[in-house]
This record gives structure tokens, C-alpha cells and sequence, in this order.
């Protein structure tokens, strides 16, 4: 009987693999090389034209008083916050607005509570739903879902590591995965939109909030914010907004950012200077300090950005910076809000419930369950207080409109001056009435692809905490019966 010879590992086809991989990276990155110098870098602010009340560092741009809708009701406002979660919030986020399209109020005619939305703020998985629909608008109900909701975007992912021609963040220092990924979503969902094309559409305002992780803070893509590094948001991509808020940490690398600080020295925000004067231990005077750390040309070069959820996984301590960076100097504001006597601030929650198993464990020892407790206490930790602040900064906000008001006349557009009230709704997955799709819809793992069958349950779910809200309909109650100005 013939021995078996032992099996020897056939190294000259390893080297030739090896070799094929090693050129077919090299070819990968000669033809991106060729297609694209370098990644996309922000421009100077050039273009738009200084501010000469010294408001602002520029007048212009994507600001939300800059932007048209075609019917305003300047007396209500209302505001969204979309959390982070994967395509999980996105979903959630997606069905909630198909809900608020359907949740009618008969005010100055019949609309729907999706016509009054004025801003939203987002991050990570439900910036998606929010550039989208501040690009597209009522498209989002048709081409959503093929778009981006039931398409295999973990499969781009993948590809970003796996395979070789895709390997040009390896070799190009100024090519990162989560750039390979913003010319995914450009490719697949915004076709080369800019904040000129987002800004050409009107309200609602949309804030995609990434984190700066050199200072541990939210940036909003909006022109106030770029005003702080000179920069003019109007020519930036908003996949690459988009990227920046879903940057996961490990599994992407930051979007960046050039400071062009020093190009508008010494102009400052008229709110900086106001803050700082605030006590030291608030914070007005905390968002002050950043904004002398962007406008500062010696602290900062570069601006480094990366999951908006690591600073604010419920998007909504933009919102409340905007809130009170306006309150800093709200004597130079309040002519844009003397009309508004209702306020609205929902925040739709798509999170996923914390992993229940885990107090039950003896030992948490593997490295994926470590990434995952680490980064969930990270992002999640500190909700509760979020939103307490939230709701505490809508209060407030509603306080200064109302003595602003009456300083000014004892009426105002035919109401009193005193008549301005605030709402805020938290919509969650929590909220879901059967406990069965609740516990099957919060274990859903974060990630940017899920069933279909899944994808269908978060939008039902979405439209229905919308339509139940008994918030919702207290605030559709009253201002039906309040007299219109």
C-alpha cells in the first residue's frame, strides 16, 4: 500500500496570490489616484460676505433664516431630533415621519404637523433619514426605502477591507475607510449634492451633528458653526456631512476638517463675546471657550470628526447649543422670534434596550462584548440627562420669548403677549404597545443592514408613537382652538 505523501503547503501559489493582491491594490489605488487628488477638503469662507453688525463672523449661507418655505406658520416652530442606532433609528426615524405626515391639523387650512417641521437634527444612523428628506423632501416616501433602508450597505464595509482594489486608504494618508464610505452614500443616495443644493430646498433646516474628537464636542454642519473656522459649508458634500455623524470609531476613520481661522481674524460672534461674560461654571460660557479654540489659528489647524453619537447619541445638545447660543445675545435676535407663540421639540429615539443578559454574567471577557459595553456607556450613559436638559432649554426658551413679547406690546399679530407655550415628546421604541415587537425591535443589533422583515416592523412602529402620542394630540387640541394671528 502506497503511502500518502504529507501535504506541503504550495508557497510559490501563495507568493503568486500574494503578488496578484499586491497589484491589484496598486492598480486599485493608481485608479483612484488618477480619478480623485486627494480627498475632499472644505473651502474658505470667499464667497459669502461678512457680517457688518458683527453678528456673525459671515451673513448667508445655510442658516435657518436664509431658508424659504412655501407656507409658513412663523408662530408655531417645531423641532425633530433623530438619535443615533444604525439603520435601526434610521427606520424608526423613517416611519416617524411618514407619521407626522399623516397627523393632520386644521390650522389656517388643513396640513399635516410634517409641513410645520422647521428644523431637524440628527446623527449617525438618523442622519440618513434626515439628509434625505431635507434633500428630496416627499421622495423620501418613495425611494427611501430602495435607496438606502433595504439595501445591503454592510456589504460596502466589507468590500472597504476585504478587497485589495479597495485597499487605497492603506496607502493614501489622506484617504480614510469612512472616505471610501462617503462616496458610497453619494453614489447611492445624494449624487453629488451639496449644502447649496440642500439649501435650495427651503426648510426644514437640516443639522447633521458629527463629534469633534479633539475636544469631545458636537459639530453641527451649518454655516454658524463653519463661520467658527472660516469655512463655507455651501460647497461641501453632504454624503460626507453624513459620513462624518455615522463615523463609528475603529471601523472608520474621522472625516477632516481644514481651520481657516486665521483668514477671518479678528472677527468674533457677537454671542461669543456675550457668553463669555456668563459665570464660569454654565454653559454659555463652556461653548464659548470651544468657539475661541476653532477661532484660535494656534490651537487649531485641523478639525477631526467622528460618530455623532459619541457626544449626543439623541442629536439633541445641538439643538440646545443653537438655543443657547441665541440666548447669549438674544437682544439681537429677538425680532426673529417675537411672532412665536408655540414650540414644539419632539425627539424620536431609536435606540436599542442595553443587553439584560449582561448583570446576569459572571465575566464580560470578550473583546466584542468589551467594544460594545465600552462604546454603549459611552454613547448612552448620559440620555436621561439629555433629555431633562432638553426639556428644561424649551422652557426656558419659551420664558424669554414670552417677556420679549410683552416688553414689547401687551399684543402681538392679535394674541397676548404672555400667550406662548412649549411642548416636548420623546418618542421611543419604548413606547411600542406590544411587548413582543418591542423586545424583537430594541434587540436589533446596530448596524447599517437588517431584514426587510425588520425594516417594515421599525416603520410601523415609528408611525404608530406618532399617531398615539397623547402630547401630539394635546398640541394638535390647542393650537386648533387658539385663534389664529
Amino acid at each position: 500500500m502506497r503511502a500518502r505523501r504529507a501535504r506541503v503547503p504550495d508557497v510559490a501559489g501563495i507568493k503568486r496570490a500574494s503578488r496578484c493582491a499586491v497589484v491589484a491594490a496598486a492598480i486599485g489605488l493608481a485608479v483612484t489616484a488618477c480619478s480623485s487628488s486627494g480627498t475632499y477638503m472644505n473651502q474658505p469662507l470667499r464667497s459669502l460676505a461678512s457680517s457688518s453688525r458683527n453678528l456673525s463672523i459671515s451673513t448667508g449661507g445655510y442658516r435657518r433664516g436664509q431658508l424659504a418655505r412655501a407656507d409658513p406658520t412663523p408662530e408655531i416652530m417645531v423641532a425633530l431630533a433623530f438619535s443615533g442606532g444604525g439603520k435601526r433609528s434610521a427606520a424608526f426615524s423613517y416611519g416617524a415621519l411618514r407619521g407626522l405626515r399623516d397627523f393632520h391639523v386644521d390650522y389656517r387650512g388643513d396640513r399635516s404637523l410634517l409641513q410645520m417641521v422647521d428644523v431637524i437634527s440628527s446623527v449617525s444612523g438618523g442622519s440618513f433619514t434626515a439628509a434625505y428628506y431635507g434633500l428630496f423632501h416627499d421622495r423620501l416616501f418613495t425611494d427611501y426605502e430602495s435607496d438606502f433602508l433595504k439595501r445591503d450597505i454592510n456589504a460596502y464595509i466589507y468590500g472597504t477591507y476585504l478587497l485589495p482594489w479597495e485597499w487605497r486608504w492603506m496607502f493614501d494618508p489622506r484617504y480614510g475607510t469612512n472616505d471610501r464610505m462617503a462616496e458610497i452614500y453619494d453614489q447611492t443616495m445624494f449624487h453629488g449634492a451639496t449644502y447649496a443644493d440642500l439649501m435650495a430646498k427651503g426648510l426644514p433646516q437640516i443639522n447633521i451633528d458629527a463629534t469633534d474628537i479633539n475636544y469631545g464636542t458636537v459639530f453641527p454642519f451649518n454655516q454658524d458653526q463653519f463661520d467658527l473656522i472660516c469655512s463655507d459649508l455651501t460647497s461641501f458634500p453632504l454624503a460626507r456631512a453624513v459620513a462624518a455623524s455615522n463615523g463609528f470609531p475603529v471601523i472608520f476613520a474621522p472625516i477632516n476638517l481644514t481651520d481657516y481661522a486665521s483668514d477671518c481674524a479678528p472677527r468674533v460672534p457677537q454671542w461669543v463675546v456675550q457668553a463669555e461674560s456668563a459665570p464660569p461654571l454654565s454653559r454659555e460660557h463652556y461653548l464659548a471657550h470651544i468657539a475661541r479654540l476653532y477661532l484660535d489659528p494656534g490651537r487649531t489647524s485641523y478639525v477631526h470628526l467622528m460618530d455623532g453619537g459619541i457626544s449626543d447619541n439623541l442629536a439633541m445638545r445641538g439643538m440646545i447649543n443653537a438655543v443657547l447660543s441665541y440666548s447669549a445675545d438674544f437682544a439681537a435676535y429677538q425680532a426673529n422670534v417675537l411672532h412665536i407663540r408655540r414650540i414644539l421639540a419632539i425627539s424620536v429615539d431609536g435606540q436599542a434596550a442595553a443587553n439584560s443578559s449582561w448583570p446576569k454574567q459572571r465575566s464580560i471577557s470578550s473583546l466584542g462584548q468589551i467594544f460594545e459595553a465600552v462604546s454603549g456607556a459611552q454613547i448612552d450613559a448620559y440620555n436621561f440627562e439629555t433629555l431633562l436638559l432638553a426639556k428644561n432649554i424649551v422652557a426656558t426658551f419659551v420664558d424669554q420669548i414670552r417677556k420679549a413679547r410683552c416688553q414689547r406690546s401687551a399684543t402681538i399679530d392679535g394674541a397676548p403677549c404672555d400667550d406662548v407655550r412649549g411642548y416636548f415628546v420623546h418618542l421611543s421604541l419604548d413606547d411600542i404597545a406590544d411587548p413582543a415587537v418591542r423586545e424583537r425591535l430594541q434587540s436589533i443589533a446596530t448596524g447599517l443592514t437588517i431584514p426587510n422583515d425588520d425594516v417594515d416592523l421599525l416603520v410601523k412602529a415609528g408611525e404608530a408613537v406618532v399617531r398615539d402620542s397623547a402630547t401630539l394630540k394635546e398640541f394638535r387640541r390647542e393650537i386648533e382652538s387658539a385663534p389664529a394671528s
